[in-house]
């Protein structure tokens, strides 16, 4: 079972190289840039966390995973609503943020056990939404090879397929390393990821350059 967990290290590593890399060189950026270093951060802490527990307690890390997906889909709403320029896919945003996040609330208050437990609900609506707006912004952006955020914005679809997929076929049993035969899901799983966190520092790199670019176009 060390494999797996080795794997799942490497996806880590490359989380912490794309934190450094947007905190080191989000002064001066937009609003968006600082949004994502905010995320990578708290993405950062929580694979930390899940990946100790984990390994030191299996099977006792389950509530991390509320945090997870609700951090991801409040900071990713935010995210996604200050990119589009539609006014009424903002308002759509903001009414999913906040319907979902009630709902949530009324859902935990009614079930309190629902916290040591994956919450399929939770997982299903805030990670199907967000894959929802990032394909409708890279549809929207097809045609606009040089827009901002493309890199970052497939790979996180990518990634939230299918890491959806799984948890939709009744796999969350195997996310603690205890059924060598089923890891085979959450090995593609980080897999994903990897390519995640390389779409992510494509990204960072792309937006450097533009940035370098627009210096030196300055200067003459």
């Amino acid at each position: 079972m060390l494999f797996p967990f080795l794997v799942s290290l490497v996806g880590l590593f490359f989380l912490l190289l794309n934190s450094i890399l947007f905190y080191s060189t989000r002064k001066n950026k937009d609003f968006q840039y600082r949004i994502i270093t905010i995320y990578l951060i708290g993405l950062f802490v929580h694979e930390l966390l899940c990946n100790i527990i984990g390994f030191t307690a299996p099977g006792t890390n389950f509530f991390l995973s509320h945090y997870y997906f609700i951090f991801q889909f409040i900071i990713l709403s935010i995210f996604f609503r200050s990119l589009f320029t539609n006014v009424f896919l903002k308002q759509i945003i903001l009414f999913f943020l906040i319907t979902v996040l009630i709902s949530l609330a009324i859902q935990y208050y009614r079930t309190p056990d629902l916290y040591w437990r994956f919450n399929l609900f939770e997982i299903g609506v805030t990670t199907a939404l967000l894959i929802l707006y990032g394909l409708i912004f890279l549809i929207q952006n097809f045609k606009k090879v040089k827009s901002n955020y493309l890199y970052f914005s497939n790979g996180l679809v990518i990634y939230l397929m299918s890491s959806l997929s799984i948890f939709l076929t009744g796999n969350t049993d195997s996310v603690i390393f205890t059924e060598p035969f089923l890891l085979d899901f959450w090995f593609f799983n980080s897999l994903f990821y990897i390519l995640y966190q390389a779409l992510i520092f494509k990204e960072w790199k792309a937006l450097t350059i533009k940035e370098r670019l627009k210096k030196s176009l300055r200067q003459f």
